[in-house]
């Protein structure tokens, strides 16, 4: 019978770290954003990609994800060191990381990466996308990324082998529908409005931010190393896209760029062969 995901957040509930722990056959160890936040709470609650994957040995991950976590955020001690240290305390069987999608909504939502057509063609989607803004992001988030991968590797951890797996996220449909919080809108939408103001055609809104993830996903796609330990889950290409007019929950996005439990269980499906290649089954 398969085992739920087991998951702890030991700085927001340390009270609710078992004792019994370590005794888990199978331990992870997880940092990220809202594609892995909130998993504690369980799938019917707070569905994510860790909640959704299932194991055949009884199985516990040490989270500290938060919502809105950017690369920078988790390359910050300020923000990780909690997980910087959990490397030296205790031996895992694998990491998982979620970063760089905030990194790139930010910047869209900042307007920076999109810029009007010109007099370029306004018909091709790479009019729209400013390329020397889109490298710097892309140059970033590539540094972060090896600050974050650094700590495995300090001469203190304990896991200096053990397997990292990453992901790539997926093309969400730019469309008017924020993330809400007890049904009411708390934040966003981040891409629709960015795109309305660069006056790109509606018809090219879903070409353009697949475009423009393709190209910036490449710096986490550049990780993989499976003779480093070093895994990327490409999970691009997933997910059914939202309509362009749903102002909710649609196909598989329960808003603008976050998935629903359908679209969760997709992903942790991407994950599962990738994690039993390294052993954690």
């Amino acid at each position: 019978m398969p085992h739920a995901n087991d998951i702890f957040w030991p700085e927001l509930h340390p009270s609710l770290m078992p004792p019994h722990f370590n005794n888990y056959p199978q331990l992870l160890l997880a940092e990220g954003d809202s594609w892995f936040a909130w998993a504690y709470l369980g799938f019917d609650v707070s569905p994510s990609i860790l909640n959704a994957l299932k194991f055949n040995r009884p199985t516990a991950t040490l989270c500290y994800a938060y919502t809105g976590h950017t690369s920078g955020d988790m390359a910050a001690m300020s923000v990780s060191a909690g997980f910087m240290q959990e490397f030296a305390a205790r031996r895992f069987q694998a990491v998982l990381l979620s970063g760089g999608g905030n990194d790139l909504f930010n910047a869209l939502e900042q307007g920076s990466i999109l810029k009007p057509a010109g007099g370029a063609d306004p018909n091709d989607p790479a009019s729209y996308i400013d390329t020397v803004e889109l490298d710097a992001l892309k140059n970033y988030v590539t540094l972060n990324y090896q600050q974050i991968l650094s700590w495995r590797l300090l001469p203190t951890s304990m896991n200096k082998t053990t397997p990292v797996l990453l992901h790539t996220y997926d093309y969400p449909m730019p469309r008017p529908a924020p993330a809400r919080v007890f049904g009411k809108p708390a934040v966003g939408p981040w891409l629709l409005p960015a795109l309305q103001a660069v006056a790109a055609p509606a018809a090219l809104h879903l070409d353009i931010i697949k475009e423009i993830a393709s190209d910036m996903l490449d710096c986490i796609r550049a990780f993989h190393d499976p003779a480093a330990g070093i895994h990327v889950v490409d999970t691009c290409g997933t997910l059914t896209p939202a309509a362009p007019n749903a102002t909710g929950n649609d196909a598989d996005w329960v808003n603008e760029i976050h998935p629903n439990a359908a679209g969760y269980a997709k992903l942790a499906a991407k994950f599962r062969p990738q994690l039993a290649a390294i052993g954690v089954t």
